[in-house]
């Protein structure tokens, strides 16, 4: 009975080792370099606060969403205003994207990307530059 007992311990105990979420909130501010090799765009993000600017270059766009913050490695960004828009992108009222740190390392994190214009979740590594 004792064995079993003990047994049961070490699994659950080794379960919880390496199953440990990943240390996220090190990243809920910041500075990032997004690296979407995807849509081959490079996007420099500003998390403050309750709010994220992100600008690129490649699009000549500057946009700020709001951040909903689910759980430590989680969060929703809605789109709040567009500062500046050469291309005259199509940003709708509604465009919310979701996001999951599903790796961290030194200096950078994994994270898992779905919006309200894909289709699908994919990956996008992010490197904190500040």
């Amino acid at each position: 009975m004792n064995k079993t007992i003990l047994l049961i311990l070490l699994i659950t105990c080794s379960f919880r080792v390496f199953s440990q979420t990943p240390d996220c909130g090190k990243f809920r501010e910041g500075k990032f370099r997004i690296a979407d090799t995807r849509a081959g765009v490079v996007t420099i993000a500003e998390r403050k606060g309750m709010y994220q600017t992100e600008s690129s270059e490649a699009l000549k766009a500057v946009v700020r969403f709001r951040i909903s913050w689910h759980d430590n490695c989680s969060y929703t960004l809605r789109l709040d205003k567009v500062l500046r828009n050469e291309n005259r992108i199509d940003f709708p009222a509604s465009l919310e994207v979701k996001v999951r740190i599903t790796e961290t390392r030194d200096g950078g994190y994994t994270q898992a990307t779905s919006s309200s214009l894909t289709n699908g979740t994919y990956n996008v590594a992010v490197t904190k530059i500040n």
